[in-house]
């Protein structure tokens, strides 16, 4: 619809466009107010939410408080204590300054604000609803400010339909809040949830016990703290050592003068900076603070204050390479590190050992299945008993010991059971692995060069599918549940997504407020794949992504935990990977289509080399 004339939009109008560009979401609402809890001095501050903060957000500080005279403009468009001219844009050293927040938060909501001054015995109280003000009165009330937000979006119902879960959107307030608690550890920072206490931080200025408190003791305990200063810019926080590594850049926090940043610069900064410590997929964890001169970027760049462009780009990318790769050569470094904890289970791939593991072909065309049994050195004892899908086979087992003339008559089943036209992996000749990548294999027929993360991926994506189709779920008890903390950030996301874990073969509860127990897995896994599966699917629910939509989804997830290039294989987990190839529908391509192997005949390598 277009009008013929141009007239000034009303006020009403006016303020829910701009809010739009302010407000996205509940989590909008929560950085505005905590920044603005921050820029007035605060030393404590509590968050609350409600349903992902659609019902209420409050935030509490003990901040400089408004005056009663005050508190109206504080509402008004454009209003603000940080700037005075067009200049102060140039020096912004506080979180807000473009006087939005308060104007959009109360165009698109029911807005309750209370606030005491230090130098006043008497505070007051304002409400506000779709930008009009219904209440302003004296207040008691403690020194400082509460500000609550009911109802958002109540007035524009069409955003609602585009709000996340409650789950989804409590998950990105946890995450936000968590970082600006390492941000400020000066400040005691509170976040409530549906009534629970989810965290608070010490506020005694220990950045390491903030980073603690929000995120698991495993990653803090290989942190190497950073300090570097070059005169025009410093950087101080904590990296960590090449002995541990996430699957994507979640633990990679940045900020900027306080304010919390999302750069292509610093991440591209932090790649180059470990490129020669961690393979292409791993990527460290950094909690970085850049002070830089408030001059040398521009912060006023979106309305979310999220991005900064600094004037000087290299530099600032050289600078924090420099420092970064000072840091893990440190040899001062080096021996204050904390070696991290040692996984329960080797970390092996997913196929079993040999000497820990019988299979036994079933008669004609009845699947194989594995049986884990006890292993010759009780030293090499699984931390874990197998729990059969079927026990049709028990007596067969029963007292059952590993020979060398049983191991024989396993590969002899082996044999029997692929058909005769198919290619017996198992029965190929190792002759070595070519950068820790490639298989070289041979049989009389010819030479195979196998892609070992390739067919790994083939061997688990099947493996899978099989537990799916099963009516029963093959898991393996464990002795000692696992306790698995994935920090407070990601917690309720994790939550939401454990029932697929179930349906996989997991038993796992929560256990306290930032991790969970697992007392078994699936049969098919040991206990590091199983974590590594764990990690890499509740990564997946943190970044919002819907795991439970389709098994396939999940299990093509599974393709992650796979034996990666340049992972080194022994002789015997080279023989147990073909053997599971033997035990394949389609031992040829991964699920991802590539192929698992190429093979050369003699007459193709005389042709390539003129002799035919």
């Amino acid at each position: 619809m277009i009008y013929s004339r141009i007239v000034e939009l009303p006020e009403e109008v006016a303020g829910k466009i701009a809010a739009g560009e302010v407000i996205e979401r509940p989590l909008s609402v929560v950085k505005e107010l905590l920044e603005n809890s921050i820029d007035a001095g605060a030393t404590s501050i509590t968050v609350e939410i409600g349903k992902g903060g659609k019902e209420y957000i409050r935030v509490t500080d003990n901040g400089c408080g408004i005056s009663k005279d005050q508190l109206s403009l504080a509402f008004t468009r454009h209003a603000t204590s940080k700037l005075r001219t067009a200049e102060d844009l140039d020096f912004i050293d506080t979180l807000g300054f473009r006087g939005e927040a308060l104007a959009s938060i109360a165009s698109v909501s029911r807005t309750e604000l209370i606030s005491r001054p230090a130098d006043q015995k008497l505070g007051a109280r304002i409400c506000v609803e779709s930008s009009n003000v219904t209440v302003l009165e004296d207040a008691a009330c403690e020194e400082g400010t509460t500000i609550i937000v009911k109802d958002l979006f109540y007035s524009i119902p069409a955003r609602l339909k585009f709000l996340k879960p409650d789950n989804t959107e409590s998950a990105l307030i946890t995450d936000y809040v968590s970082k600006m608690a390492i941000a400020w550890p000066q400040v005691r920072i509170r976040l409530i949830s549906n009534g629970s206490t989810l965290f608070t931080t010490p506020g005694r200025n220990s950045l390491k016990q903030a980073i603690m408190t929000v995120y698991s003791p495993k990653m803090c305990a290989g942190l190497l703290e950073l300090a570097a200063d070059d005169g025009d810019m410093t950087v101080k926080g904590y990296i960590s050592s090449p002995t541990y590594y996430e699957k994507n850049r979640r633990r990679q926090v940045f900020f900027v003068n306080g304010r919390l940043i999302k750069s292509r610069l610093l991440e591209n900064a932090v790649a180059d900076a470990y490129s020669d410590k961690l393979f292409e997929g791993m990527y460290p964890a950094v909690f970085i603070f850049l002070t830089v001169d408030p001059s040398q970027l521009d912060v006023n760049i979106h309305p979310h204050k999220t991005e900064v462009r600094f004037y000087q780009e290299k530099a600032v990318s050289d600078f924090l390479i420099k420092s970064i790769r000072r840091t893990l050569l440190d040899p001062r470094g080096m021996e204050a590190r904390t070696v991290l904890p040692e996984r329960t289970e080797p970390a092996v791939p997913v196929f079993e050992r040999p000497e820990q593991r019988i299979v036994f072909a079933a008669a004609e065309t009845a699947p194989l299945s594995d049986y884990t049994v006890p292993a010759a050195d009780e030293a090499e004892r699984p931390a874990f008993v197998s729990v059969a899908p079927d026990t049709a086979y028990d007596d067969f087992f029963k007292d059952l010991r590993i020979a060398s003339e049983e191991k024989e008559q396993i590969q002899e089943e082996i044999f029997q059971y692929n058909a005769s036209n198919r290619l017996i992996f198992s029965g190929l000749t190792i002759i070595g692995q070519f950068r820790d990548t490639y298989l070289i294999l041979k049989d009389p027929d010819g030479l195979y060069i196998m892609d070992q993360h390739a067919a790994h991926e083939r061997v688990m994506y099947e493996k899978l599918i099989r537990s799916f189709n099963s009516d029963i779920s093959a898991s393996q008890q464990l002795l000692v549940p696992v306790i698995k903390d994935i920090g407070m950030s990601e917690m309720q996301q994790a939550e939401s997504a454990v029932d697929a874990l179930l349906e996989l073969g997991f038993d796992i509860k929560p256990f306290g407020p930032s991790a969970f127990a697992i007392s078994a897995v699936p049969g098919f896994m040991d206990i590091a794949e199983a974590e590594d599966f764990i990690d890499e699917f509740f990564a997946a629910a943190a970044e919002g992504r819907n795991v439970q939509a389709r098994k396939d989804q999940i299990i093509t997830r599974s393709c992650k935990s796979a034996v990666k290039a340049h992972d080194h294989l022994s002789d015997e987990e080279i023989k147990a990977l073909l053997l599971d190839l033997d035990r394949c529908e389609n031992p040829y391509s991964c699920p991802h289509g590539r192929p698992t192997f190429v093979k050369f005949t003699e007459y193709e390598l005389e042709r390539m080399f003129r002799r035919k």
